[in-house]
């Protein structure tokens, strides 16, 4: 029988009788079609469906074999365990991978309540973040935005600044793309935190408005909840480097705020970019960035401080070459040359989703003024990127699904001779070489994209409907 607060893992459904995986035993299903398209679509198989890593296992105890009687040194080496084993599953960037990788930072956070003082609020604080990245990236959004809001309230318990910034900037993440959800979680939060009583203060620095944001009173208002959340946290990282004594002082350049002041400016770079506000400061919020990343890389600890700064410098590498590219042909260049750097950079870091990611924005150069990408060059990246999305778990493209016809694009002369023929497939179907990439990583031609979209209302993909 299912415990509670368990559902599909394909469908979702919780209300009826769900079976546990026979391999895994870490996810249900309603029966054994729903366990077929999770194995197809979602990558439940292989590494992502195996018993190695489950809770009864972890080093040096298990969770629920901790008490507050336990001394620190095994509560810290077993949080960290469970966070590594977290980090490890993370790394996939499938579903069954990431909902794995919040069911351990939950073990994590469970932890942490064991440990005492400010630690332990720091590392529930920590932990709950990765929960709510997990989840929004999985797409479940309303627990997304729970879990965001818990690690926000963490964080100003705890009394750290980069804590606090760094869930400010998750919870603009989450109200960008659930804003309702996102809402509604604050005002269940925040009376929480009136029940609860004023939260304490650490070496003088109060905490309690730090962040705080005007809750929109209309529907209407709502678009703007993820810039006031993003506007909140770039505002702490300003304090915090001016009581520091400026950007060029030492304790500035080495601040532990670098990295999550780099999230901050590149949401809020992002977010303007997305509502079509303030485009000049987008830009420069996002080249802010971009450079304050390329500090941190160059500064990292070796390991995992580096990769880990290096997966984020791809981020906004990639978020940079979008907006250049938005701007028209005079910023295509200066884009194209972003995303090479982010691609050059993802075949060091070797994570297949931030690769994808950057090869769709490289393919969809083709055909820009100023670009270089070319039909050549953008038929190998689309046959890269096929092979990654099949290590994913999808099946390649080969033919545009509007009109049937190959999208390896021809030669240059190829595509004239078809142009000046008349060509077939919708806005000259095959004979447009350029391969148009959508975030769902559907391929089409992009002549027959834009005439779809011309003669429907709707603006979501051909194929998923996202």
């Amino acid at each position: 029988m299912a415990t509670a607060g368990t559902a599909c893992h394909a469908c979702g459904k919780s209300e009826v009788k769900l079976l546990l995986c026979g391999r895994c035993r870490n996810v249900w299903f309603c029966n054994r079609e729903c366990q077929v398209v999770a194995r197809k679509e979602l990558g439940h198989r292989g590494a992502n469906c195996r018993a190695a890593g489950r809770v009864e296992s972890f080093s040096p105890a298990a969770p629920s074999q901790l008490s507050t009687a336990t001394d620190a040194a095994t509560l810290g080496r077993c949080y960290a365990s469970l966070i590594t084993q977290a980090r490890e599953a993370h790394l996939a960037d499938t579903r069954i991978g990431l909902l794995s990788a919040a069911e351990r930072y939950r073990e994590a956070a469970a932890v942490a309540d064991l440990i005492p003082g400010a630690n332990g609020s720091c590392a529930r604080a920590n932990a709950e973040r990765c929960i709510s990245y997990c989840l929004f990236r999985s797409g479940n959004m309303a627990a997304a935005a729970r879990a965001t809001c818990s690690s926000l309230r963490t964080a100003r318990t705890s009394g750290n600044r980069t804590l606090l910034v760094s869930a400010l900037s998750m919870c603009g993440q989450v109200a960008r793309d659930a804003p309702g959800e996102m809402a509604a979680a604050e005002r269940e939060s925040r009376e929480q935190e009136r029940l609860s009583g004023p939260l304490p203060s650490y070496g003088g620095f109060e905490l309690l408005q730090e962040g705080r944001i005007s809750l929109p009173a209309t529907p209407a208002a709502l678009s703007r909840l993820s810039l006031a959340y993003n506007e909140a946290a770039v505002a702490i990282c300003d304090a915090s480097i001016a009581a520091a004594g400026g950007r060029g002082s030492p304790a500035a350049a080495f601040s532990p705020m670098l990295q999550v002041e780099t999230q901050a400016r590149g949401c809020l770079g992002t977010c303007l970019h997305i509502m079509g506000e303030e485009t000049q400061r987008s830009l420069e919020l996002t080249r802010q960035a971009v450079a304050l990343l390329r500090q941190a890389v160059r500064t990292a600890a070796p390991g995992h401080q580096t990769v880990n700064a290096q997966r984020v410098l791809v981020d906004e590498l990639s978020s940079l070459g979008g907006i250049l590219k938005a701007r028209g042909s005079e910023g295509v260049a200066e884009a194209e040359a972003y995303l090479r750097e982010a691609l050059a950079i993802c075949d060091n870091v070797g994570v297949v989703q931030l690769t994808v990611n950057t090869l769709r924005y490289l393919i969809n150069l083709c055909g820009e003024t100023h670009a270089s990408v070319g039909p050549a060059e953008a038929k190998s990246l689309c046959s890269r990127l096929n092979q990654l999305l099949v290590q994913m778990g999808r099946e390649p493209e080969t033919s545009c699904s509007i009109c049937l016809e190959p999208l390896a694009p021809p030669a240059d002369g190829a595509a004239e001779d078809a142009t000046s023929g008349g060509g077939s497939g919708g806005a000259g179907g095959p004979a447009d070489s350029c391969v148009r990439v959508l975030n769902c990583n559907h391929q089409f031609h992009d002549g027959c994209l834009l005439t779809w979209l011309r003669t429907t209302s709707s603006r979501a993909c051909p194929l998923c409907k996202k």
